[in-house]
């Protein structure tokens, strides 16, 4: 009986590893792809005042993740804590896109929202799969 509970804890255990796993990394793809939205969107944002290009703005985010590690476990996480106000003065980040002017919370909140939405296999490129070989066995075998 007792090796039974231990296979069964065991597997729990690794089960709930598993999905650890798989939660961080959705997290992790989720906030990278947050990133990489910033840096293409050609939109303005103000940090304490001064304007950013998005390259810029994305460089100053990353970093903010890379500091704050294991710390930030989701992206809403991310958002929160990291891409919606200045850490030293507390002021809101804006982004301006064109002649709107949003709050960067709710604009990458609306992103995170649409990303999820979308089905993965759509935005992932497709791979070129190679024909399998046949083994080759020498004569004789």
């Amino acid at each position: 009986m007792t090796v039974r509970l231990l296979r069964r804890t065991a597997l729990a255990a690794g089960f709930g590893c598993a999905l650890a796993t798989n939660a961080a990394l959705a997290a992790n793809d989720e906030i990278d792809h947050l990133l990489q939205f910033v840096a293409a969107s050609h939109c303005t944002f103000v940090r304490n005042g001064s304007e950013y290009a998005a390259d810029k703005a994305r460089d100053h985010l990353a970093d903010k993740y890379r500091f704050a590690g294991s710390r930030i476990a989701t992206a809403e996480q991310f958002i929160e804590y990291l891409a919606t106000k200045s850490s030293l003065s507390g002021e809101p980040y804006h982004v301006r896109c064109g002649k709107q002017d949003e709050l960067s919370a709710a604009w990458l909140g609306a992103e995170l929202k649409r990303y999820r939405s979308t089905p993965r296999a759509a935005m992932m490129p497709t791979l070129e799969r190679k024909p399998s070989r046949e083994p080759v066995h020498a004569e004789g075998q």
